[in-house]
């Protein structure tokens, strides 16, 4: 092919997204001989390869679609999941099931599923909003199934999440993330994110720059100093939840 795939490599063999050839020349050279007139006009079949949530799958189209692919890997599509996919340069975008993915496109890395998280309703009644969020920012939250709430501490507003879940190889499952959100925004952007109680990894190794500790509602919240380009044209809370993910999972080198 011509193009060059720029995506880190997942265990052994291919890459994910990067096709590779059946039939090269360590083959069984009877293997001609049983495939014949195919093998004449076909003389090698392109494999391409996807990562899906640690499952590397095998395709022999160059394009495949999101409900295909979680269901080789053997995840069921119809369990509410929120599916990213991760490109490499490019933003982490979520995709639907009827998506299609185009597996010549350099740089694709991997699907990743996380449940959707199922709310029982029981805090919607009680949830305090010290501030409105951007509808869309609500949506979205209501849509993934969070906890959350907006509250006003020592002048500063913060749009806090509780129980949001965590990768695995954190000393915990959940916390509760804090984000402040300015008078301005989106003008003015979302920028850093804080988690209570402060993340530990099991190694005891130091997770960098999150040093810094700040009272927030009473509680010691660890800030985690992670920053990005902000477009007010484009950036909302959406994308800055997918910073506070990819800032968690590349700690645990997920």
């Amino acid at each position: 092919m011509n193009h060059e795939n720029h995506s880190h490599p997942h265990g052994e063999g291919e890459e994910p997204g990067h096709p590779h050839h059946e039939g090269g020349h360590g083959d069984d050279p009877h293997r001609h001989h049983h495939h014949g007139e195919h093998e004449h006009h076909h003389p090698h079949h392109e494999v391409w390869e996807l990562n899906v949530q640690g499952v590397i799958i095998e395709s022999r189209k160059p394009e495949i679609v999101v409900r295909q692919a979680i269901k080789e890997a053997g995840f069921n599509p119809d369990t509410p999941w929120i599916i990213v996919l991760k490109v490499a340069g490019e933003p982490k975008r979520e995709v639907d099931l009827s998506f299609v993915i185009d597996l010549r496109h350099k740089g694709i890395e991997k699907l990743r599923l996380t449940p959707r998280q199922i709310n029982n309703g029981e805090m919607l009644g009680q949830r305090r909003a010290a501030f409105a969020m951007l509808p869309q920012d609500e949506a979205l939250l209501d849509r993934l199934g969070f906890d959350w709430e907006t509250l006003v501490d020592a002048g500063r507003r913060w749009l806090i999440i509780r129980n949001y879940p965590l990768p695995q190889g954190y000393r915990i499952a959940t916390a509760l993330i804090g984000i402040e959100v300015p008078v301005s925004y989106p003008g003015a952007q979302l920028d850093m994110f804080y988690c209570h109680p402060p993340l530990a990894l099991p190694s005891g190794a130091a997770i960098p720059q999150t040093q810094q500790i700040e009272t927030v509602i009473g509680l010691p919240f660890q800030r985690w100093s992670r920053h990005r380009q902000w477009d007010p044209a484009r950036d909302t809370l959406v994308t800055h939840l997918a910073l506070v993910d990819e800032s968690l999972h590349r700690e645990v080198g997920q």
